[in-house]
């Protein structure tokens, strides 16, 4: 029994020798070990077209194919034996470039049900084997491949909501096993995954729950809210006071942060390495260092080879890849810790919220939407989740920041376990905790750059708006905390926690 459409896969493979930019174009991802087609003559057909088209190929005629073929004798064999040039001339006339997305589609859904039965479910709702293959192939004619996942996904999610012990929805009268709940908090009190900040750990409890950070644009957003990752994620990192490496006890575990704007490889790794080794990132990717800086910058990269950071780009996302990502992590990859770098409408989530509302969205629904769904996602994974979102520029006119000043509205601060802004000093905001300042070892004040106003912290017992007042470099994405005054800059006291594992 093979769970395939012959045709169907011919008339793709037609369009793509008419135009082969299209098996390169990543709004039509195929199987990379081309899975999609399961005859020796299409994988070798399509093999050949792809690497034709790495070459610059867009058009591929009969000729420009066999002259390709013929330089592997098994393929070149293979060909032959199943009509050659006859077979390429035949089909050839059957597929319909403007058709394309149909033929797409119809074989990436032969390929999710393949998928699904090789890992072991039952598929009798797509493909009965007690049928004809022609009755089941008609039987697929309004079946969608979001269908398939559908089916499948609510399948787990129905086990899931039974066994998992981390659910989005439950009934009970309160008070029920309150007593339990009270002894239970003695040895695991209700603490979230480590910030680098010891302040904000103590302010926030941890990073529990959705943490929102507010910034400018170009304000160290996603340095920052890297190095939050990088705290409860990485094995070890560098001590400038015991100019050593040492093992990170606020580890948790793995980690996953959804890249939507970085290059991954030319400025994302630079920004982990940089906070593991604590040297600086131009030194890194100028490649010039100071003495024994290298050599903090091999290990660290080794360190986070095991350290499991995971990094997906999606650039063009939208709230269901966000939230199939984050569950694919959460459930396969058992990761504690996600970073979606940046809250933004990058257009294909508002058409794909638009679609489904059937509603036009404006730009603050979008990204209501959005902080939701991430919400959401949060609660039914049980892992630590960080975002960003960019201020709207209200707050130059601010005495200090509330969530007015949030790209979007101020709604989306109600989806927050806590939201913080941070914004460099104002001179009078210089001006009035200068007496607090503290001094290096060189007798030296230190002048804070950053201060992190905290808009919202569900649960903390500390007053909104407090002010958190920081040195943080940016090089390296590590941060000092200085000292923290109320929102009228009058110093008060607030206790720092250190979150490590046992």
């Amino acid at each position: 029994m093979l769970i395939y459409n012959h045709s169907v896969v011919d008339r793709l493979l037609s369009c793509l020798l008419k135009d082969s930019t299209l098996c390169l174009n990543s709004k039509y991802p195929f199987d990379p070990k081309a899975n999609d087609f399961c005859t020796q003559m299409h994988k070798y057909v399509w093999g050949s077209i792809v690497n034709l088209a790495k070459r610059g190929y867009k058009v591929i005629s009969i000729m420009d194919l066999e002259e390709y073929m013929k330089s592997y004798a098994t393929v070149w064999s293979i060909y032959n034996d199943n009509g050659g040039r006859a077979y390429i001339n035949t089909i050839m006339k059957l597929g319909d470039s403007k058709n394309f997305d149909g033929y797409y589609e119809q074989v990436r859904l032969y390929s999710a049900i393949r998928d699904y039965q090789s890992l072991g479910y039952d598929i009798s709702k797509f493909w009965d084997i007690n049928k004809k293959d022609e009755d089941n192939i008609a039987g697929l004619d309004d079946v969608k491949v979001e269908d398939v996942i559908n089916h499948f996904e609510g399948l787990q999610v129905g086990q899931r909501r039974k066994y998992s012990r981390t659910t989005v929805k439950e009934e009970y009268v309160a008070g029920t096993n309150f007593e339990e709940t009270m002894e239970s908090f003695k040895t695991s009190p209700l603490i979230g995954n480590s910030f680098q900040s010891e302040t904000l750990n103590g302010i926030f409890r941890g990073m529990f729950g959705f943490i929102l950070r507010v910034a400018k644009s170009g304000g160290g957003k996603s340095i920052l809210s890297m190095a939050d990752l990088c705290k409860c994620t990485v094995t070890e990192y560098w001590d400038y006071n015991k100019q050593a490496f040492v093992k990170n006890k606020s580890r948790e575990g793995a980690s996953l942060f959804i890249n939507t704007e970085l290059e991954i490889r030319e400025e994302l790794d630079p920004i982990i390495i940089a906070y593991i080794s604590g040297v600086e990132r131009s030194h890194i990717i100028d490649g010039r260092y100071d003495e024994g800086e290298e050599d903090r910058v091999s290990y660290a990269g080794k360190i986070l080879l095991e350290s499991e950071l995971y990094v997906v780009d999606d650039p063009e996302f939208t709230c269901e890849s966000l939230v199939e990502t984050i569950k694919d992590y959460a459930f396969n990859k058992h990761i504690k810790t996600c970073c979606y770098d940046y809250v933004s409408n990058n257009g294909f989530v508002a058409n794909s919220i638009s679609r489904e509302t059937k509603i036009p969205q404006r730009e603050d629904m979008v990204l209501l939407a959005l902080i939701d769904r991430l919400k959401q996602v949060q609660r039914e994974t049980g892992i630590s989740l960080i975002s960003s979102v960019q201020s709207n520029g209200a707050e130059d006119n601010m005495d200090y920041p509330t969530e007015a000043c949030m790209a979007g509205g101020k709604s989306q601060v109600r989806k927050t376990n806590g939201t913080l802004a941070m914004f460099p000093p104002k001179p009078k905001e210089i001006e009035s905790t200068r007496p607090m300042w503290t001094k290096d070892r060189f007798g030296v004040p230190i002048e804070p750059n950053n201060v992190c106003h905290i808009i919202k912290g569900r649960g903390s017992k500390y007053p909104k708006y407090i002010k958190v007042f920081q040195k943080i470099e940016l090089g390296t994405g590590r941060t000092i905390d200085l000292f923290c005054t109320d929102k009228n800059n009058n110093p008060i006291k607030v206790d720092k926690m250190i979150i490590e594992k046992e």
